[in-house]
């Protein structure tokens, strides 16, 4: 059986009149799920939670985090994907007008959001137009040769 929540209500509940063992054997699963004594789950459940922090909402959370000090991470749950984009453009631009206040040029920093397709897509484009340009003789871009002279 696996625990995800433990709430003993009411508060002055008589534990007394469980079975015997009741309570200790909830105890020992709720420390088990919490990861309390376990480092492997422990680490389990860092592992899940820095994946789910890189995914797009999270980040442009972080994001509005790092510059709006006046929001929470429980705020920015409540917003819609366009209304969370709105406040990453307002970030963006605290960024330039905090960089130009210190008299620093601003870097344009913005939160560049990269989709897998569209750059496999451009890669590939970059591929075709290297094959359609390369003289007879020249290597084709996958020659292992050639990469292996080029030193990549």
């Amino acid at each position: 059986m696996i625990i995800e929540c433990s709430v003993i209500y009411p508060e002055e509940y008589d534990t007394g009149r469980l079975p015997a063992g009741l309570v200790s054997s909830l105890a020992d699963q709720i420390i088990e799920f919490s990861a309390f004594a376990s480092a492997k789950r422990a680490k389990s459940i860092m592992d899940e939670k820095r994946i789910n922090a890189s995914q797009v909402r999270s980040l442009m959370k972080a994001f509005v985090l790092a510059t709006i000090y006046t929001e929470t991470p429980e705020s920015l749950d409540e917003l819609s994907f366009s209304q969370l984009a709105e406040k990453v453009a307002l970030s963006e631009k605290i960024i330039e007008i905090k960089q130009s206040i210190n008299g620093i040029e601003p870097t344009n920093v913005t939160l560049a959001l990269i989709d897998p397709e569209e750059e496999e897509q451009k890669r590939q484009e970059a591929i075709n137009r290297f094959e359609k340009s390369r003289k007879e003789g020249e290597a084709r871009i996958n020659d292992p040769i050639a990469h292996k002279l080029w030193g990549s």
